[in-house]
């Protein structure tokens, strides 16, 4: 087996980097001898996991939080946007949310000797078509989670805020989502799913759930899994703020799903745009960054990332 370990060290204020000797020792001790790099710049382990798959890497293994996760799967697929059929995906967390690792089925205290350990399944992963910062279409692939609305804008505060890598992850998205929430503005928002009619309604929140949780801790889609085949779709519709800070205890919990101000989808394709009614750009969010703005296409692709974990 041919391994090449991503590691973005600057992961949770640091901390990556400085325990990384340790980590390497760990994998070399379960897995044998490896390859690896760190990340530097936004985008770099994307173009040094495609590089390792070129050179026959048979796992991947990504150091660090959700955005590291997104980045690395990006990746795996050629040119003509086919994914490896010999190469398998495994994360490590060490970044501010890890919202990927929650929703695996087999926690365990040693994450390293799991992956050496595990037979290779199957996993789905999202599609997102969108308005980049530029107003150019572009695409990209997400593995946990993504979504529109207060989820962009908390997205967007975390990465913009130093205390987000000094901070526990859950504690840096609690605090970024009830700053968010007093600055935030509903949208009025047209959806279409699969093949329904489509729907206008005023809105704060979509998650498009591919994981369970989402925003560091969140236990946002209960029911979904990562090889369903589908998407578990949340829609937090218009509230008044302190009933919507309120609800955040529900959704930790994953205890809101009966809530009368959330609603459940389940579907493979999801269409959103702003209508008029809308003043501002609605931001997205994907595996914990945020790269653009609606209007964006979701897409489910069954079964496309094999996954070691």
């Amino acid at each position: 087996m041919s391994v090449f370990v991503v590691v973005n060290p600057h992961a949770g204020n640091g901390r990556t980097g400085r325990r990384w000797p340790a980590l390497a020792e760990r994998i070399r001790k379960a897995l044998g001898p490896f390859d690896h790099a760190m990340t530097r710049v936004e985008g770099d382990a994307t173009r040094l996991v495609r590089t390792a798959i070129e050179r026959g890497a048979s796992l991947v293994i990504a150091v660090g939080g959700d955005g590291t996760f997104g980045e690395a799967i990006n990746g795996f697929p050629d040119a003509d946007g086919n994914m490896p059929e010999s190469c398998a995906f495994a994360a490590l967390a060490g970044g501010t949310g890890c919202d990927f690792v929650r929703s695996l089925e087999r926690p365990s205290s040693d994450p390293v000797q799991r992956i050496a350990e595990s037979d290779v399944k199957p996993i789905d992963l999202g599609k997102i078509t969108f308005s980049s910062e530029t107003g150019d279409v572009a695409s990209r692939l997400f593995i946990n989670a993504a979504g529109f609305g207060l989820s962009g804008e908390v997205c967007r505060a975390v990465n913009a805020t130093s205390s987000a890598n000094v901070l526990p992850g859950t504690l840096a998205y609690f605090l970024a989502t009830i700053t968010s929430v007093w600055r935030h503005r509903p949208s009025t928002i047209r959806m279409s799913i699969d093949n329904r009619p489509s729907f206008v309604l005023d809105q704060s929140l979509t998650v498009v759930a591919n994981g369970r949780y989402f925003g560091g801790g969140m236990h946002v889609a209960p029911n979904a899994r990562l090889d369903s085949g589908a998407f578990e779709i949340m829609v937090l519709k218009k509230t008044p703020k302190l009933q919507l800070i309120g609800q955040l205890p529900l959704v930790y919990r994953g205890a809101h799903t009966t809530h009368p101000s959330i609603a459940f989808f389940r579907g493979h394709r999801l269409v959103a745009e702003t209508v008029s009614e809308s003043p501002d750009r609605v931001a997205i969010d994907v595996d914990g960054e945020s790269p653009g703005y609606l209007k964006a296409e979701f897409e489910i692709l069954p079964g496309a990332l094999r996954l070691r974990q």
